[in-house]
């Protein structure tokens, strides 16, 4: 088990009798609860108001992918591939590679936003990355045109396959580089 760093911390009165609710009164039930709290700011939610980030009703976001025509969602993944995610992960981890994009897509795209799970195999020099979310025909073309752009931006090439529920990038051949870093990396 990892060593922990110990804070004490003053909270509301009304919000330590939420956390006693939540956890039964048990002060390890407790700590994982603040943690995991912690952890979820940290990671997320202090770029929300940054970038505009908001969190959606997946079936309200399967209504917005049915009225768009698979150009437009095209387009649209890869202005944002092009743009947006790029300064997004610049910006979070100071360095534009693929390991930040594919953390990009499990952590924001499928932890914390829960678009779509995420899943990886592979080692190294080849990689397949499967997103699966349930929305239609015009969320995969939107994610893997989004994520073709991304890879296309670190000189990279990949198969995608696109079905009415998953996306599949097959990456081969892989190097590790570093195509754009800020002034101080983070560790």
């Amino acid at each position: 088990m990892p060593r922990l760093s110990r804070r004490t911390f003053a909270i509301d009165p009304e919000l330590s009798e939420k956390i006693d609710d939540l956890s039964g009164g048990h002060p390890l039930e407790a700590n994982l609860l603040a943690n995991k709290a912690l952890r979820r700011y940290v990671d997320w939610g202090r770029f929300v108001d940054n970038f505009k980030l908001v969190t959606i009703d997946p079936r309200l976001l399967k209504v917005f992918w049915s009225h768009l025509t698979d150009a437009e969602a095209r387009e649209l993944g890869k202005k944002n591939g092009n743009s947006t995610v790029v300064e997004f992960i610049l910006y979070y981890f100071r360095k534009f590679d693929l390991d930040s994009v594919l953390k990009t897509f499990r952590v924001i795209g499928a932890e914390y936003s829960n678009f779509f799970v995420y899943s990886e195999f592979g080692d190294d020099s080849n990689r397949t990355i499967i997103l699966r979310h349930g929305m239609g025909w015009n969320a995969s073309a939107y994610y893997g045109a989004s994520l073709k752009a991304l890879c296309d931006r670190l000189g990279m090439e990949l198969e995608i396959e696109e079905s009415d529920d998953q996306v599949i990038c097959k990456m081969r051949g892989l190097e590790k580089k570093v195509v754009a870093q800020g002034r101080s990396a983070r560790p």
